[in-house]
């Protein structure tokens, strides 16, 4: 018979396997958008862009943003 104890470790290594397998997707994806993402400084703030070949272009404040797009727009896939 299962106890309270062991469903919630079981539960918690669950949770710390798919956030695991979520962080190594999204390191595999920054890599491949690396090549792809620029940075530039306007006013002061640093902005990060990226122009895909046959896309459009885009620009953040944020890079994880920058890397969202491009995977959520098919340029890149992990």
């Amino acid at each position: 018979m299962r106890t309270i104890e062991q469903d919630l470790d079981r539960r918690e290594r669950r949770r710390l396997a798919d956030e695991h397998r979520y962080l190594c997707r999204l390191e595999r994806l920054e890599k491949k958008a690396e090549p792809m993402i620029g940075e530039l400084c306007r006013e002061g703030v640093t902005l990060y862009y990226c122009w895909p070949v046959g896309g459009k272009y885009f620009e953040s404040a944020s890079h994880s943003e920058v890397v969202q797009y491009l995977s959520r727009n098919h340029y890149i896939r992990a």
